[in-house]
């Protein structure tokens, strides 16, 4: 997306006028409601008749024949080079900002129309508490993350995102990464711009970092901004060679040809997913006179050993986000998905063989009915006419796959009041189910992203937004919600755990995204990585991060066999674990007498931090029966 700077010297922007990516001419947004459950639902909502009390919607493919998409004609290639993290960080230029884009003034005059901000009738009213039982999320640490005031030439807005290994949270914005351990404490040295990581002179924006924790390795992608009407259209991936993200890094320079990349075509707001064998990578590509789509895959073995790269890309009608396959450890899947929401419409389900390898195919696996609007106005703030993106009707960031449904959001239309909407498209039938997120009845909510754990309890979602109630008198705020493993997709309303309230701005861009990331060291997906903006007093922008849900790595039982009972509960002590019920049972052995004859769970066995170990211990048979 295009950006705005205002520290002098730096730059990133559009190429042509940078209209939401769901201002597509193949795929216009339509002005009717959502058919009859939507006028219901204005017409409770506005009238004020009852409470707001909506189930989840569940909607089917149109039935229609499956369909192979053709190869764009598109290619890209590469080949790598080898940097050091920690030594780019300590280099004298290490934040220096990149030259100025001769070009940038050009994609500043061709700025996209902005929506009103209309008040918006009545308000969402609120269903009763008991309706709707919810665990609020544990946050483990909540810190503020890179900041506009401390970041020369980061643009706006920041595109904040972060991948976590379990130990390092690598988060990035516009044009710098930095490496943060899990409670916020800087590492490697301090940031470093991504021009001075790469070595590179490019343009650089919407950045994106994954971490893949079946090969433990961070992977991240970048675009760039090219210089003129005869640069060769670009864009760079980047893979740690370990779980640690200060050491060193296989980075490529793709370049691409063939009709859908003419010479000076942007590759616009890349997204970035994978599954165990591949980068899954989409983009929508601003030529100097037109644009199109494309989607296609990159072998994680070739980009992990740094070996050349020569890859096809495919045409998609929209702006398509490919699908990260979940999992601790990732699942492996036969076939890679990529998924559109599509105003007016409901969503693309796209499926591609390969992993985007040698003779790869990519097919429409279906289109699901399940009409939306993508929002009517802008986000509002408090004491101010001004007011902030709201986002738009796309997925912004990439869904998570868990073995059975894509799970997504995205923002829409409801009742005039930008609001989230997540959900999960089903694989197998073609079906999706969908539901709303939002703070209150009068707040504005937008910019969403989530996550999914697995366990053998089910899947576990973090959903994560932010929003604005000028109302209330709240400004932007970020916020963190849940459903817990094997819950059924429901509302959330009002039951997120606020993160941090921020002040007012005069900028009116904001996110273009933000992320989850759900810990790989902790078993059964239960915690999560959130990372969003807010603005500081003063207007400027700060990324914000929070560790959420149960974090705590288990432990093992230790072995307390034969131990005395005090014996044992400091061993249990040590291991963070307490000592539950205490029962005596008739040793007829004579061994155990005094002394811990069982234990439940058993030694070895993994358990949470405090949980409590049943123990049995010994005493002597009764009468006739002697111990020796």
């Amino acid at each position: 997306m295009s950006k705005t700077n205002n520290t002098e010297g730096f730059n990133t922007g559009s190429m042509v006028p940078n209209l939401r990516p769901s201002e597509n001419p193949a795929t216009p947004a339509v002005a009717s409601t959502h058919g009859l459950v939507r006028t219901l639902l204005r017409s409770v909502v506005l009238g004020g008749v009852g409470c707001l009390a909506i189930a989840a919607l569940v909607d089917v493919a149109r039935p229609e024949a499956v369909t192979d998409v053709q190869r764009s004609g598109g290619v890209g290639t590469g080949t790598a080079s080898i940097v050091d993290f920690s030594e780019a960080a300590k280099s004298p230029d290490a934040r220096t900002p990149p030259p100025v884009n001769p070009r940038i003034e050009e994609f500043h005059r061709r700025t996209r129309p902005t929506r009103p901000s209309r008040p918006t009738s009545g308000t969402r009213d609120m269903p009763p508490a008991a309706a709707a039982p919810h665990l609020a999320l544990t946050v483990n640490s909540n810190f503020d993350g890179i900041s506009e005031v401390g970041c020369v030439g980061c643009g706006v807005p920041p595109d904040p995102n972060a991948a976590t290994s379990g130990t390092e949270i690598v988060e990035l914005v516009n044009t710098f990464i930095q490496v943060t351990d899990t409670t916020g404490a800087v590492l490697c040295g301090g940031g470093v711009t991504l021009n001075r990581l790469l070595r590179s002179t490019d343009s650089l924006t919407d950045p994106r970092v994954q971490f893949d924790n079946v090969h433990q390795r961070f992977s991240l992608a970048v675009t760039v901004a090219p210089a003129s009407n005869s640069a060769t259209p670009a864009m760079w991936v980047a893979a740690s060679d370990s779980a640690d993200a200060c050491g060193t890094w296989r980075v490529f320079r793709l370049t691409f040809s063939g009709s859908p990349f003419p010479a000076g075509t942007f590759l616009d707001f890349p997204m970035l997913g994978q599954d165990t064998n591949a980068l899954l990578i989409s983009t929508r590509n601003l030529t100097p006179t037109s644009r199109n789509f494309t989607v296609f895959g990159l072998p994680k073995a070739a980009i992990y050993a740094g070996a050349a790269v020569n890859f096809s890309t495919f045409n998609v009608p929209s702006l398509t986000a490919p699908v990260t396959n979940a999992g601790q450890p990732m699942i492996s899947s036969p076939s890679s998905f990529f998924l559109a929401a599509v105003p007016g419409t409901g969503y693309r389900l796209f499926r591609l063989t390969n992993s985007g390898g040698q003779g790869a195919t990519l097919t429409l696996q279906a289109t699901i009915h399940s009409p939306f609007n993508a929002p009517s106005r802008e986000a509002r703030q408090p004491g101010t006419i001004s007011t902030v993106d709201s986002s738009d009707g796309n997925i912004l960031a990439s869904p998570y796959f868990d073995g059975t449904s894509i799970w997504f959001s995205h923002v829409f239309d409801f009742v005039g009041f930008p609001t989230v909407r997540y959900g999960a498209v089903n694989v197998s039938t073609n079906t999706v189910t969908t539901a709303m997120a939002f703070h209150s009845g009068t707040s504005d909510d937008f910019n969403p992203s989530l996550a999914v754990g697995l366990s053998p309890s089910g899947t576990s979602v973090y959903l994560n937004w932010a929003f604005t109630d000028a109302p209330a008198g709240t400004a932007t705020s970020v916020v963190v919600d849940t459903l817990s493993a094997g819950q059924p997709i429901t509302n959330l309303i009002g039951t997120g755990t606020v993160l941090i309230s921020g002040s007012t701005t005069s900028q009116t861009r904001f996110g273009d995204f933000s992320s989850v990331a759900v810990d790989p060291q902790v078993p059964g997906g239960t915690c999560a990585v959130a990372a969003q903006q807010y603005f500081r007093v003063g207007g400027t922008w700060n990324t914000r991060l929070a560790r959420v849900g149960t974090c705590q790595p288990p432990v093992l039982v230790p072995d307390v066999l034969n131990d005395s009972l005090p014996e044992a509960g400091q061993v249990l002590a040590a291991a963070s674990l307490t000592v539950g019920q205490v029962t005596n049972v008739v040793d007829p052995t004579c061994n155990n007498i005094g002394t811990v004859l069982r234990e439940n769970p058993d030694a070895g066995t993994p358990v949470p931090v405090g949980s409590a170990v049943r123990l049995s211990i010994g005493k002597r048979p009764p009468p006739p029966f002697e111990c020796p």
